[in-house]
This record gives structure tokens, C-alpha cells and sequence, in this order.
């Protein structure tokens, strides 16, 4: 049987069972639409596909990695991948892009899934009256849908999170600037974005465990 087990994003890039602290600090990034974040692998239909290493990425203020210590035994997954994300923006729209990623004990940052929300569609988009858009610098819970997998995160792996708010060209880029997509007439806007992870505001990733990680 399944057991959907929350994994906390925590300061300093940690990912944990454990529940954040109170006064665990968010994390900030600016978004710049003219400097996305490039596509690393992926469900691409044309681009490299499959789960390449995340590290040729590199490392970016924008791009966000927690990251659980060197699990002391196998965790087996089977079933649907959602991200709770406590974020904010100061514009009225961004949007955040989510990935699950295994990590090699040589470091190798294999993609296991990814996939974005765009801030105006979090309440869903079957009607006008869904979109809605944000109110700058308030924090709100958006739901990520990784879809469904199963896979063994081996033990000495480590199970992570990236965080950004971009992945391009696998996902248009948003202009931070609250137009309807295909509409835009104003220059796009560097975004600042922040990631809550504190008792408040618990960004989890939920895993459908089938091998309890032992803690």
C-alpha cells in the first residue's frame, strides 16, 4: 500500500520528513524572462528527452535545489507526485516550475519528472471566472502536479526538489507581467519570486512511498 509522505523544503537546501520550523526563512530569486532557465531533459517531443543531469544547468540564484541527506535504505514510489508550494510574487503573475530529481552518489542529478503552474491559472482554467490573478507579496499555496511514476531512490541516493520559475523551450516563459498569454503588448518584467518553507507556510512534496523511509 501507498503511504503519500510529505518531504519539507527546508533552509539552506534541505528536504526532510521532518515538519519546518517556525522561523525557517523564505527564499528569494529574481526572474528574469530574457534568461530562462534552459531545458535539461524531459517528456520533450523534439529536444533531448529522458533523465539527463541537471547539474549542466548549473548553479543559478534562480534555479533552487533541496535535497535530503544519503538515504539509509531504499524508497520505493508508486502513484501521483504533487508539490504544495507556499510562493509569492511581486508582480501579478509567474509562474514556478517543479522537478523530482534523483541524486547519484557521484553527484549525477538524474530527472525523474517536472512540471510548471502559471500563478493566474491555480485555481484551474475551465472559466474565465478561474483566473484569478496575485496580489503582490501575499503567499499563497499552489499546487504542482508532477503526474504519476514509479521509481527505487536507492540507498545512498538522495531525493530532491529543484525549484524555478522557468524551463525553456519545453514551457513558454512567462513575461511577469499579468497579459493574457499571446496578447502581450508590454516588455516583460524581471520577476522577484519567493519560496516559503516555514511552520506557516510547509512547501512539501508529497511521494506516494511504498518503502517507508526510515527516519
Amino acid at each position: 500500500r501507498n503511504a503519500p509522505t510529505r518531504f519539507y523544503l527546508q533552509e539552506k537546501g534541505r528536504l526532510s520528513t521532518a515538519a519546518p520550523l517556525e522561523n525557517g526563512g523564505p527564499t528569494s530569486y529574481d526572474f528574469d524572462p530574457n534568461n530562462p532557465i534552459p531545458t535539461q531533459g524531459g517528456a520533450n517531443l523534439y529536444d533531448p528527452t529522458g533523465p539527463m543531469d541537471q547539474r549542466e544547468i548549473g548553479e543559478r540564484p534562480d534555479y533552487l535545489r533541496f535535497m535530503t541527506d544519503p538515504l539509509e535504505e531504499d524508497v520505493v514510489i508508486a502513484g501521483p507526485i504533487n508539490l504544495e508550494l507556499w510562493a509569492s510574487t511581486d508582480g501579478p503573475d509567474t509562474d514556478f516550475i517543479a522537478k523530482l530529481v534523483d541524486v547519484y552518489p557521484d553527484g549525477y542529478e538524474a530527472l525523474v519528472q517536472d512540471n510548471p503552474v502559471r500563478a493566474r491559472y491555480r485555481f484551474g482554467r475551465n472559466s474565465p471566472a478561474d483566473v484569478k490573478m496575485m496580489t503582490p507579496g501575499q503567499a499563497e499555496k499552489l499546487d504542482i502536479d508532477l503526474w504519476s511514476t514509479a521509481i527505487t531512490f536507492e540507498k545512498g541516493h538522495r531525493i530532491a526538489v529543484h525549484v524555478s520559475s522557468s524551463n525553456f523551450p519545453r514551457f513558454e516563459v512567462n513575461p511577469n507581467t499579468g497579459e493574457a498569454p499571446g496578447e502581450e503588448k508590454m516588455p516583460p518584467r524581471v520577476a522577484k519570486n519567493t519560496i516559503y518553507h516555514d511552520a506557516a507556510h510547509p512547501s512539501a512534496i508529497v511521494l506516494p512511498v511504498v518503502l517507508q523511509l526510515r527516519r
